[in-house]
């Protein structure tokens, strides 16, 4: 049971005796034995802790009526949001402050190795072409779903391109999605999200042209060569510093970012 519930025999025993979560029956021995029925009870119980309410708590729950029990766990789930509000700001102007920092010391077309944070995107559907027409009307789109404002509020902004091991040639014809920081949808649609994982990355200062772009990424290529880095497919095209968008929904430069793999 306490494998199946991914929790140790200890806190199994401790439950017992504080009849919280008592096994079906016990041998003569003092051995316990627990049905499959009960892992459900034990996995609920288990959740509840985690979530911050006390064992005290848990037993009171445990005798009291279903409404009631709803109605704590949407006090747990008020505070959570809140929490999760108040962490998600700040981890948005640290993530502004170490842009801001790479973007200052980041030389045009000479790739380094960049310690990232995990940051949240609003990503639009995927691209079929890259034709001028269809950037223009997949960038409208993205942001009329967004919101209003979302453009000017100085969160991250870019492309999420799927382009394998940052192969120059393939660049002018590789699927892409416009992507945006989570930090403010007011349109009250669902968008969908994509997240950024936190770990070293492959970064690059380009020229936000094709022919630039593609630069960078034949210099990226030969940096992760020569250093052995292994790197996904996904390529992030983040928009760098306060620039006015300009051609494709891009500043006059961009970062080009790449996560590396462990070895």
């Amino acid at each position: 049971m306490a494998k199946l519930a991914n929790t140790t025999r200890r806190t199994l025993i401790f439950y017992d005796e504080e009849k919280i979560f008592q096994p079906k029956e016990r041998s003569a021995a003092g051995y316990r034995y627990y049905d499959y029925d009960q892992l459900y009870d034990l996995l609920f119980i288990l959740g509840l802790t985690k979530l911050g309410i006390s064992l005290k708590k848990v037993k009171q729950l445990q005798t009291t009526k279903d409404t009631e029990v709803v109605d704590e766990l949407l006090n747990v789930q008020e505070n959570i949001s809140g929490k999760i509000d108040e962490l998600s700001k700040i981890r948005t102007v640290v993530a502004q402050k170490l842009n801001q920092e790479t973007d200052d010391k980041l030389d045009l077309y000479q790739p380094i190795m960049i310690q990232r944070p995990c940051v949240e995107f609003w990503c639009s559907k995927a691209s079929v072409s890259c034709t001028e027409e269809e950037v223009a009307e997949l960038f409208s789109d993205f942001y009329q779903q967004l919101d209003s404002l979302a453009l000017m509020d100085g969160s991250q902004s870019g492309f999420l391109t799927d382009l394998p091991d940052s192969q120059a040639k393939l660049y002018p014809d590789a699927g892409f999605r416009v992507i945006k920081e989570s930090t403010t949808n007011n349109s009250g649609k669902a968008m969908p999200k994509i997240e950024k994982p936190a770990g070293k990355y492959v970064v690059i200062k380009v020229e936000s042209t094709t022919s630039g772009i593609c630069k960078g990424l034949e210099k990226l290529h030969d940096f992760c060569r020569k250093n052995n880095y292994q790197i996904t497919a996904d390529l992030w095209q983040m928009n760098s510093g306060d620039d006015v968008l300009a051609e494709h929904g891009g500043t006059e430069f961009s970062r080009l970012e790449y996560f590396v793999k462990e070895a």
